[in-house]
């Protein structure tokens, strides 16, 4: 695992997340990360996983109705892409992820991650629910084609 948070990171980001689930003649908003360093990108059996997290109080409208979540709810949506080295859509395979998630003084506990598959794209959502201000942390556990990998990541979640 290894993490990035620089500025070619976030410019790769932003538009996987206006276009995740688009085939290409939609578009929508890209929902931006809680901060900078809100992602962190991971290969596990020939997969990039990038998880990448956002306040549920900024998703758009198109991407909240996609992933089905609703906006006026407080907390941070874990988004878990699943692209080959190029950024194309791949098929998951036999991609298992463990997610837990908690607040910094909190004990971590489970987080369900659903796929979402269109246009061949998948990706992965959970809902971590909270009250501001947070920081939340996240961890993924990955296993792909017989590989092992683990991601994290951490957000805050500012008072509105």
């Amino acid at each position: 695992m290894h993490r990035s948070c620089g500025v070619a990171l976030l410019a790769l980001a932003l538009p996987l997340l206006g276009l995740a689930g688009c085939n290409g003649r939609e578009s929508a908003a890209a929902a931006l990360p809680t901060q900078a360093n809100a992602s962190a990108i991971t290969i596990v059996g020939g997969a990039t996983l990038q998880a990448t997290t956002m306040d549920v109080a900024d998703l758009n409208e198109t991407v909240a109705r996609r992933y089905a979540i609703e906006r006026g709810s407080s907390g941070l949506m874990l988004l878990v892409t699943v692209r080959d080295a190029s950024g194309n859509g791949i098929e998951p395979g036999d991609l298992r992820l463990d997610a837990v998630a908690g607040a910094l003084l909190d004990a971590s506990k489970p987080l369900a991650l659903r796929p979402i598959t269109t246009g061949g794209m998948t990706d992965y959502i959970g809902v971590f629910h909270a009250s501001p201000p947070a920081t939340v942390q996240f961890r993924i556990g990955a296993v792909r084609n017989g590989a092992r990998a683990e991601i994290s990541t951490t957000a805050d979640l500012y008072q509105r």
